[in-house]
């Protein structure tokens, strides 16, 4: 017992370190700069029109910004014009509902859902809901008027609207900026891998390898749109699609026995060197590719040199790649197994009920309780939302006070409107050292735009009242994501690893049956098998941080994902070729190889290794399956373990 309370101590003491070490990260000055311009510069208009107020709100809009990444510019023009829409429409209620409390309370418990939801669905990375939130809570208490929803509105949607200008400006000069260095970053990933073919550090690179494709073909898909589609997207497609048959060309051959030559890899480094430079009209064709024998990687590496310098056609209508249909992506998040809906429901409860706790608060205005358990939620895992309680704590507690000196002197227009601009850029650079750091500025901007037009009697009041809020919203943010299914992640993963490797089977059964079935029957299970990876994907990554944490069972778990990935990238591959089927008796073996894996996942049967068909023309599958079962292996062993221990303890 004193041992368990000594590590229990340990661990606490290393999650405080963990949420306020500063992260060593380059700081964003440009968008830090445009953020700033986006929030001040409406607030400046209004002054100068004489409308500060107006101003204000308008400055509320330019919180669409915060919602930018290095995305390519297709996305980021329908992310930035939907964030501005969401946020105009979240003014909007909010003033047409300052009259009714109780229904204030259930519709930003709504909005924050329908935010975390949406923002789950697609996976995108940002603040989700919290800048909906505020807009909502700031709007809901500045005017007693419900009439004048439409006005906040069209405010806040003009405020949102220079952010998209913002966001959209270098557009023109650059047009693929992001998704080139995303098709580079691939490139020198796979001059990475090929270096390490035949080491001990292939399968890490490997990974990475992987990673880094797929985050090109994302970027590549997301880039599509009518107004962006040309040469350049069409090249950077098929030099991705190179990529991935370079990758599948590697791991043939790159196990720890195996190697591929120096050649490869100084001309795979020479594509990835070039990529960003061919873009340019300027471009200078690169050297020629070194000379070796014309084996299938060589031929592939080859293939995207010529792609790289325009000596094959760049117009190919199947070169298309699109990012995943709405329905598609909806219907993936609604899926049972899925993590999206129940975190999104989980964080509108919690979200209303703070709401419904602030309304009987004696504390006048307490829409800062709400606010905190939204930022306190915003944390992607159990983990990150404790280090966000004890951050957003911590920050905002300091930042009430300067708040409070600051607006003791009645700032005028102008300075409020530097200010705004200041904090806003000062909170973008300090986000991505630690949310601590940016809490300490996020707070006096949000006090700056809701308080600056009200009288502040009472200095010491206003400030306690604050930080009451604060840590009352916090609390319940922490206590209620703690409550509400704190284990369900690690719950959900034996199941949805079972039905992933089953979905395997069935996708691979059918590639290679001898009873020439149904082809459309193919696209569905290959659909399927998707499906289930991406929702594996997402909850194996929110088990990483849930508490108590397993991170050496979580490790076998996760080259258990890794294998079962790359087995559904080879089995894709092998669908595109032609195959020779396997017999009955064979087919059988794969089918009980595949079930006593999903079994021994799930518990139900002790591990036991099984034969692997052979899969004629294809041993990188069978490479694959080897690979898999192994670390099926070691993750049900370490399992076990696992259940000693406690069982012990």
């Amino acid at each position: 017992m004193k041992r368990n309370r000594i590590a229990k101590s340990g661990e606490f003491r290393k999650l405080l370190k963990q949420a306020f070490a500063i992260n060593q990260r380059p700081l964003p000055w440009a968008k830090a700069l445009a953020a700033g311009i986006s929030s001040g510069l409406p607030v400046l208009i209004g002054v100068l029109l004489g409308q500060l107020q107006y101003g204000l709100i308008a400055g509320l809009g330019g919180l669409a910004f915060l919602y930018m990444f290095n995305e390519p510019y297709a996305l980021r023009s329908k992310k930035i014009f939907f964030a501005a829409l969401g946020l105009a429409f979240s003014a909007g209620l909010g003033v047409l509902l300052s009259q009714q409390p109780l229904l204030a309370t259930a519709a930003v418990g709504i909005i924050g859902a329908l935010a975390v939801f949406i923002f789950g669905a697609y996976q995108f990375t940002g603040p989700t809901a919290i800048f909906f939130v505020l807009v909502f809570l700031i709007n809901n208490n500045m005017t007693d008027n419900p009439a004048l929803f439409l006005l906040h509105g069209f405010l806040v949607f003009l405020g949102g609207m220079l952010s998209w200008l913002m966001a959209m400006w270098a557009y023109p000069f650059n047009p693929h900026a992001p998704e080139t260095k995303a098709v580079k970053r691939a490139y020198a990933a796979l001059t990475a891998l090929a270096e390490s073919a035949g080491s001990a550090e292939f399968y890490e690179v490997r990974q990475h390898a992987w990673s880094a494709l797929k985050s090109a073909e994302t970027a590549i898909g997301n880039a599509n749109a009518k107004w962006t589609r040309s040469n350049r997207l069409v090249q950077l497609t098929l030099l991705h699609a190179q990529a991935t048959s370079v990758y599948a060309e590697i791991i043939k051959r790159g196990d720890r026995y195996s190697t591929v030559s120096k050649e490869t890899a100084e001309n795979l480094r020479l594509i990835a060197s070039s990529v960003e430079a061919s873009g340019k009209k300027s471009f200078a064709a690169a050297p020629r590719l070194q000379t070796e024998t014309g084996d299938a990687l060589t031929e592939s590496t080859r293939k995207a040199y010529d792609i790289l310098t325009g000596q094959r056609d760049k117009r190919t209508r199947d070169s298309e790649l699109k990012a995943e249909p709405f329905k598609a992506v909806f219907a993936n998040a609604f899926n049972k197994h899925s993590m999206v809906f129940f975190a999104a429901i989980r964080f509108g409860v919690v979200l209303a009920f703070a709401a419904f706790i602030a309304h009987f608060l004696p504390i006048d205005p307490s829409y800062w309780v709400p606010l905190s358990a939204a930022a306190v939620m915003s944390g992607a895992t159990i983990l990150s939302t404790f280090n966000r309680s004890l951050q957003r704590s911590a920050g905002t507690i300091v930042g009430i006070v300067v708040a409070a000196v600051i607006l003791s002197f009645q700032p005028d227009g102008l300075f409020i409107a530097l200010m705004v601009f200041a904090l806003t850029a000062l909170t973008e650079l300090a986000i991505v050292l630690n949310y601590a750091v940016a809490a300490f500025f996020i707070t006096p901007n949000a006090l700056m735009i809701a308080e600056s037009t009200s009288q502040i009697g009472d200095l010491s009041y206003f400030a306690s009242a604050r930080i009451v809020d604060v840590l009352i919203g916090s609390a319940i943010g922490l206590i209620g994501v703690l409550l509400i299914g704190r284990r369900r992640a690690s719950t959900l993963l034996p199941p949805l690893m079972s039905k992933t490797l089953r979905s395997q089977q069935r996708f691979m059964s059918l590639l290679f049956s001898p009873y020439s079935p149904d082809i459309d029957a193919q696209p569905i299970e290959q659909k399927k098998m998707r499906t289930n990876l991406s929702n594996l994907k997402l909850v194996l990554d929110t088990a990483h941080g849930e508490l108590p944490q397993r991170p050496e069972n979580l490790a076998f778990l996760q080259q258990v994902f890794f294998a079962s990935e790359q087995l559904a990238f080879l089995l894709e591959n092998a669908a595109q070729k032609e195959r020779l089927a396997l017999s009955p008796a064979q087919l059988g073996q794969l089918h009980l190889f595949f079930e006593m894996m999903a079994n021994a996942l799930e518990g139900n049967w002790p591990f036991a290794e099984h034969v692997i068909p052979e899969i004629p023309g294809f041993p990188e599958i069978e490479q694959e399956l080897a690979a898999l079962q192994e670390t099926v292996r070691m993750s049900t062993r370490k399992t076990e373990l696992h259940k000693k221990d406690e069982a012990f303890e």
